[in-house]
C-alpha cells in the first residue's frame, strides 16, 4: 500500500467517524416536543398566581431539565450546536418564540397559555427540522 492508498484510508476512517458521531448526536425522537412542552409549562406558570404559578414553574423546569437528561442518556454525549450553521434559522426562531412568551406571559392567564402553547408547538414541529440539519452539518464538515 503506497502513501495515497494510507491517505485514501485515513480520510475514510475520518469520514465515518463523523457519521457516526453525527447519528450519536441527533436527539431521540420526541425530544423537542417534551422539552417544548417543559417550556410551555414554565411560560404558562409565569402567568398565574398563588401556588399553581410555581407548581407550574417547577414542573416545567422538571420537563425541560429531564429531557436533557433523556437527550444524554440517549446519546451518550453533551452536545452544543453552532447556532451559525445552515438551517440554524430554526434553532433561533424557538429561542425568539420561547423569549416572546416570557416576555409576555405576565399579562394574564390567557395570554400565558396562548404563548405556552405556541411554545411547546414552535418546538414540537421545529426542533425536529433543526435536529435533522445539524446532523447533517456534521456529516457534511470537511
Amino acid at each position: 500500500m503506497d502513501e495515497r492508498d494510507e491517505a485514501r484510508e485515513a480520510l475514510e476512517q475520518i469520514a465515518a467517524t463523523r457519521r457516526e458521531t453525527a447519528r450519536r448526536s441527533a436527539s431521540p425522537k420526541g425530544y423537542y416536543a417534551v422539552a417544548g412542552t417543559g417550556m410551555g409549562l414554565v411560560i404558562l406558570g409565569l402567568g398565574l398566581d398563588g401556588p399553581v404559578r410555581w407548581v407550574l414553574y417547577a414542573a416545567g423546569l422538571a420537563v425541560v431539565f429531564g429531557a436533557m437528561t433523556w437527550y444524554t442518556k440517549h446519546t451518550g454525549v453533551v452536545t452544543w450546536a453552532n447556532l451559525r450553521e445552515p438551517g440554524a434559522w430554526r434553532a433561533w426562531l424557538m429561542i425568539a418564540v420561547s423569549l416572546v412568551g416570557l416576555a409576555v406571559a405576565s399579562a394574564g392567564p390567557w395570554v400565558a397559555a396562548g404563548a405556552g402553547a405556541v411554545t411547546a408547538l414552535t418546538w414540537a414541529v421545529l426542533g425536529p427540522r433543526w435536529d435533522a440539519d445539524w446532523v447533517r452539518s456534521i456529516e457534511e464538515q470537511p
